[in-house]
């Protein structure tokens, strides 16, 4: 049975654990799977989940996955769990190109980064606007990072044209 998988970037793929789940059990229909939340001091959720091939034979194969969170947005605390299990069974050799990380995790890695990108082509849009003068522009813009050049290239040329046409106004 292959699994199926979800890339990310270009380069890797992953398999969601529901689709790794469901090939394990088929492999292993007496297996046994345990999962146990602990909430830690500072009220982050670690996930433990014990994974063994065969209830019956303790030495058939044993695995553990952990995943450590905030019990924070739509559901996180199920997402956790999750991402714990997609550890065990990466480890039991249910995994795409051997990757340990699941393709939750990737797809909430994934939206942290476009967060991340996010704010700062904001933080980077608020000093363009701010910019009065050709050597003003061209300060924020050798300090900009490369993500949100790419993003603000045609914002800054527009900055630019105006500075230029105001110039030769006056």
């Amino acid at each position: 049975m292959t699994t199926k998988t979800i890339a990310f970037g270009q380069v890797k793929k992953y398999a969601r654990v529901a689709d790794r789940l469901m090939e394990f059990r088929t492999a292993n229909p007496n297996a046994l799977i345990e999962t146990t939340p602990t909430i830690q001091s500072d009220g982050q959720i670690l996930f433990r989940a014990r994974i063994l091939k065969d209830k019956a034979n303790e030495s058939s194969g044993e695995a553990t996955g952990h995943a450590l969170g905030e019990n924070k947005g739509t559901k996180a605390f199920e997402k956790l769990e999750t991402i714990a299990v997609g550890r065990a069974l990466a480890l039991l050799g249910y995994a795409a190109d051997g990757e340990i990380a699941t393709s939750e995790e990737m797809e909430e890695f994934e939206a942290f980064k476009k967060n991340k990108l996010d704010e700062l082509v904001l933080a980077m849009t608020e000093k363009l606007d701010g910019v009065k003068t050709l050597d003003e522009l061209k300060a924020v813009w050798v300090d900009m990072p490369i993500e949100a050049k790419t993003i603000l290239s045609a914002k800054k040329d527009e900055i630019k044209a105006i500075i230029e046409t105001e110039s030769k106004v006056k």
